[in-house]
C-alpha cells in the first residue's frame, strides 16, 4: 500500500485578477514548503535540481501548479532557469522574508565584495555555481531574504532566454543595496566604538 502524497495547492490568481507576479510564485512555493504540503522527499529533490540534469516530478508540478499558469514559463531556457530559482527556494525557504532586500541580506552574512561581483557578471551558464556558494552562505550565516530578488536575479541573467531588458536594473538594485547595508554596517561600528571610549 502507497502512503498518500501531499498536494500542491490549486493556483490562485493575485487579489487583482491578474497573474500572479514572480515574487507572489515564489512565497506561494515557500508556503507550501514550510505548511507541509509537499513531502520532504520533494523538498529533498527541488534541493538536488542542476541545470542540464532532467528533473523530478516535484519540478514539474511546481510548474505546472504556478509557473505556467502565470505565464512565467517563456520556453528557451527557462526550465533551466526554474531548477535554480526552485533549487535556491528549497535550500533558504525558512528565511524567506519578504521585503528583506537581497543586497542588505548579502552584506549581513559578509559576503565577499569578490563573490558579490561575480553573482552580478553571472551570466545563465555560470549562475549555478555562484548561486550555490551564496545560499550557503546566506544559510550558514542564518540571514533571511527576500527569495523574490533572488528570483528575479535567474530571471534576468543573460542567457538564450532573456531579452536583457531588466538585467541591469536588477543588478543594479542588488548591489546599491549591498553597499548600503555595508555602510550602515561601517557608521554602526564606527559608533559602537565611540560610545566605548
Amino acid at each position: 500500500m502507497t502512503e498518500p502524497q501531499p498536494t500542491l495547492e490549486a493556483p490562485a490568481a493575485a487579489p487583482s485578477g491578474r497573474p500572479p507576479r514572480l515574487d507572489e510564485i515564489v512565497h506561494r512555493v515557500v508556503g507550501e514548503i514550510e505548511r507541509d504540503l509537499m513531502s520532504p522527499g520533494e523538498v529533498a529533490e527541488l534541493r538536488r535540481l542542476e541545470p542540464g540534469r532532467p528533473p523530478g516530478a516535484a519540478f514539474w508540478r511546481v510548474l505546472a501548479f504556478h509557473v505556467e499558469p502565470a505565464g512565467q514559463l517563456r520556453g528557451g531556457d527557462s526550465e533551466d532557469r526554474w531548477q535554480l530559482i526552485l533549487r535556491a527556494v528549497a535550500e533558504l525557504h525558512s528565511l524567506h522574508r519578504r521585503g528583506r532586500r537581497l543586497g542588505r541580506a548579502l552584506a549581513a552574512a559578509k559576503v565577499s565584495e569578490m563573490r558579490l561581483s561575480r553573482l552580478l557578471r553571472a551570466g545563465l551558464d555560470t549562475l549555478a555555481a555562484n548561486l550555490r556558494a551564496v545560499s550557503h552562505q546566506l544559510a550558514s550565516a542564518g540571514e533571511p531574504d527576500d527569495l523574490g530578488d533572488l528570483a528575479r536575479l535567474v530571471v534576468t541573467a543573460r542567457g538564450s532566454g532573456n531579452p536583457k531588458r531588466s538585467e541591469g536594473a536588477v543588478r543594479q538594485g542588488i548591489a546599491l543595496d549591498f553597499y548600503r547595508g555595508l555602510r550602515k554596517a561601517a557608521a554602526e561600528s564606527s559608533s559602537d566604538s565611540h560610545q566605548e571610549a
